[in-house]
């Protein structure tokens, strides 16, 4: 526990929707260390729906990360929001989110420094730890999970794990919005929900619309399955493509979603089938099964962090990492294999009632 005069406390998770679902579990952890304390939550603009409905943080302030990287945002905007973070004497300020360069280090350590905070925490990499008071060893980012990368800078942060997993959460007027998707009908009896989630934030993540659409055909022939298609702002096309490509109908909600909806949608479906993206952590933490199509990047930092009988990873190497045009180790997942995952999670049957 930290000492001190303050009773505010600064958690710092500027990155993208999936990494503060996953953030989740530490948040929680530094809630608990700080029972009486006030969490103010910095996170990507993004990302901030999920963060307001954490029960277990008090404010959140957004940071507009991807203008900021586009300079497509007025420098002025950033100053005037550092400038209503310093008004505020925080017993601690914490960074959960790991340092991937020089570049990095320097933003968030002209953040650290601007901040006025009894004590600062974070990861120790690319010369990020001469900003801080107590460091998470430059490997804490190794070969762990990132989840439990960022309980270990929780845990030194004075924040008390539990034993419960990441977290979603969702308001009512979500329910009101699109429950009668969900509603029993006489033609549907007890046949599987299926989501689709073709998006990612990376072309090269993203698994072929042909190849989405042959299983999604195959799963309404098969199981007289209903799938829905997710896909968030600028993804219209794509679940435009696997309609095209597609004999049977789906219901499209590309484009229609807040992310409230998300995951609530997600919450009430049987399966979710997606790439590694922020709807596959939603997907784990509100533990509905899902099958998650890895490539290129490696699944042993990302890969869905719930019960294992509730996900299948289908991961075929890495052939293309750097060349974001090619997605080779995608294109060796065949619809056959993802079509025997879903068989399999859906014959293993859900893990709680939905």
């Amino acid at each position: 526990m930290l000492e001190g005069r303050k009773n505010s406390i600064l958690i710092v998770l500027i990155a993208g929707i999936g990494d503060l679902v996953l953030a989740s579990k530490s948040i929680r952890a530094i809630r608990r260390g700080y029972p009486e304390s006030n969490i103010h939550l910095l996170t990507s603009t993004e990302a901030s729906p999920i963060g307001r409905n954490f029960p277990f943080v008090d404010y959140v302030w957004t940071f507009p990360i991807r203008e900021f990287r586009k300079k497509k945002i007025n420098i002025g905007k950033i100053f005037k929001l550092i400038l209503k973070l310093r008004k505020i004497d925080f017993l601690a300020a914490i960074n959960l989110y790991r340092v991937t360069s020089w570049c990095g280090s320097f933003k968030m350590g002209f953040l650290f420094l601007s901040l006025k905070a009894g004590k600062k925490l974070g990861h120790d990499k690319y010369g990020f730890g001469f900003f801080l008071d107590r460091k998470a060893s430059e490997d804490t980012y190794g070969e762990m999970h990132f989840a439990d990368s960022m309980m270990e800078i929780a845990r030194i942060s004075g924040g008390i794990p539990d034993d419960r997993g990441i977290e979603a959460f969702y308001r009512s007027d979500s329910k009101e919005r699109w429950g009668h998707l969900f509603q029993p009908k006489k033609e549907c009896g007890r046949n599987p929900i299926i989501a689709i989630n073709p998006g990612a934030d990376q072309a090269n993540k993203r698994w072929s619309p042909h190849n989405f659409a042959v299983v999604a055909d195959c799963l309404m022939d098969s199981l007289n399955a209903k799938i829905f298609l997710l896909g968030g702002p600028g993804e219209e096309l794509l679940v435009l493509k696997i309609k095209r490509w597609m004999k049977n109908d789906v219901v499209d909600l590309s484009g229609q979603l807040t992310l409230d909806d998300l995951v609530y949608v997600i919450d009430k479906c049987d399966l979710l089938i997606t790439n590694d993206s922020g709807p596959m952590h939603i997907a784990a933490a509100v533990k509905t099964p899902l099958v998650a199509l890895f490539g290129p990047e490696t699944p042993i930092h990302t890969r869905p962090y719930t019960d294992e009988q509730l996900y299948r990873v289908l991961y075929k190497g890495n052939n293309a990492k750097k060349d974001h045009s090619k997605n080779y180790g995608l294109d060796l997942i065949t619809p056959k294999e993802v079509l025997l995952a879903c068989i399999d999670l859906l014959t293993e049957g859900r893990n709680r009632d939905k």
